[in-house]
């Protein structure tokens, strides 16, 4: 087995008044907190037939990627990289709130109508830099090619919160995300040569006030483990189960007191130095995490199992009367029969960028992808990754876990890859709780229909 890891920026040199994502700003990008980059993991090896595979995990500091762009990168870098097959590249999302817009929905400044005006006009605007953004991965991925260094592999987790994560939704549960770590030695010398950081918490340290560009403390999560291996170990981060974890910047912990106003969590007003803080402990603690691991733990003999599935979401409300359905039917019928309806630019499709949409008939459905990668190393030690297309909600993450066909403590979750469908959630969440995120799917439906598609998937591997 072989490996390789490589970063490159994907700041532009124009930056200064583009449109930045994850809030409705009434500026643009102003100015540069930190460099945003996209970052690769290259892995190589020869399966049981003598066959070369190549497992590409690529991870960018961007609000989503949808399938749309997704599709996009990867024909650019199998033109370039013929060995690559597209089953065999991973795209990611950090989902950082202060890099650009790729989508239009952000594109004009203001609030909830300027929103709604990107998703109707917005198409097409940033087509220029996800451009160049292509180019620069298609260079980055080239050069892992050559860096290609014979390595062994391990992995650990261990449940880690010091009060750095709260849910938004239910304050005074307690949250203990999975720090994970996959990590890559080399053979010939047996020095770290990088590894995998995969965490769960939003990148949301910085409020809607700031309008800087800034990765969020996943870029922080980077640059601290290059000060703390002096730049000699790479390293590259995967969102986990998050979309209703946040991080704790002003809200403090009286979690009693946050449960009985809950606009103390969902408007917290962090600064870059909760995001240096919050990326400084998750870097110092994975690094403990990637050294702690015994030496006899690693393994050089790896196989590399994928299997992906398509999902069609029906464009459909769920079935139920409660204290939000008004609230919940009101953001719906707007999302279906008004922005839906109008958004039109042509006969076939939607001007919803961040969706790809399939017609059967009459019906809509959203089209997007599930994938779940199994390590095979030696006899029952295996570890996997299942990639979820959307934010997928804490208690849905921890019933997959228990699916896998890896035990949970070998199991990670990538969350915001391939695709972005929506706020992944439960249809008891829904139908009990509301909230604003049912707006943003594709469907409200959407959690139950990945769970259902990976629950299938799973089972079918098993």
């Amino acid at each position: 087995m072989k490996v390789a890891f490589n970063r490159i920026s994907i700041t532009p040199k124009d930056y200064k008044g583009k449109p930045l994502a994850g809030y409705s700003r009434k500026e643009p990008c102003l100015g540069i907190l930190d460099n945003i980059h996209a970052y690769g993991v290259l892995i190589s090896n020869n399966n049981e037939e003598g066959k070369e595979r190549n497992l590409l995990l690529i991870s960018i500091d961007i609000l989503k990627l949808p399938l749309s762009i997704v599709d996009y990168v990867k024909k650019r870098l199998m033109v370039k990289n013929p060995v690559l097959k597209s089953e065999n590249i991973l795209l990611h999302a950090t989902h950082t709130h202060a890099s650009f817009d790729l989508t239009g929905e952000f594109y004009f400044p203001g609030g909830a109508l300027a929103f709604m005006k990107g998703v109707m006009f917005a198409d097409n605007k940033s087509d220029k830099y996800i451009v160049w953004m292509a180019n620069r991965i298609v260079n980055m991925v080239y050069k892992l090619f050559e860096d290609l260094k014979p390595c062994r592999v391990s992995w650990k987790q261990e449940k880690f919160n010091p009060a750095i994560v709260i849910n938004r939704r239910w304050p005074k549960r307690e949250v203990l995300p999975d720090l994970g770590v996959i990590s890559f030695k080399n053979r010939e010398d047996n020095n770290l040569i990088g590894f995998i950081i995969n965490y769960a918490c939003h990148p949301t340290t910085l409020s809607y006030k700031n309008s800087k560009l800034s990765a969020d403390y996943p870029g922080r999560i980077i640059y601290k483990t290059d000060q703390l291996t002096n730049n000699s170990v790479k390293t590259i981060y995967f969102n986990g189960p998050s979309g209703d974890l946040n991080p704790i910047t002003t809200s403090g912990t009286d979690f009693e007191k946050i449960d009985e106003d809950k606009t103390l969590t969902y408007d917290q007003i962090g600064i870059y130095e909760h995001t240096e803080k919050i990326g400084y402990i998750i870097a110092e603690e994975a690094l403990k995490l990637v050294n702690s691991i015994p030496e006899e733990d690693y393994s050089a003999n790896i196989e590399i199992d994928i299997s992906m599935k398509t999902i069609l979401i029906p464009q459909k409300d769920a079935k139920y009367y409660s204290k939000v359905w008004f609230s919940n039917k009101l953001k719906w019928i707007i999302k279906k029969y008004f922005l839906m309806k109008i958004a039109k630019f042509d006969k076939k499709a939607v001007n919803f960028p961040f969706f790809t949409i399939e017609s059967k008939g009459l019906k809509k459905y959203g089209k997007t992808y599930i994938q779940y990668i199994k390590f095979r190393v030696t006899g029952d030690k295996n570890f996997s990754i299942l990639t979820i297309p959307g934010e997928l909600f804490e208690d849905i993450g921890k019933e997959l876990l228990k699916l896998s066909p890896t035990n949970e403590e070998d199991t990670f979750i990538f969350q915001n890859c391939q695709d972005w469908i929506g706020y992944l959630f439960t249809i008891e969440t829904y139908t009990g709780e509301g909230g604003y995120e049912p707006f943003m799917c594709f469907s409200p439906l959407c959690g139950a229909y990945i769970e259902a598609g990976v629950i299938k998937l799973l089972e079918s591997i098993k």
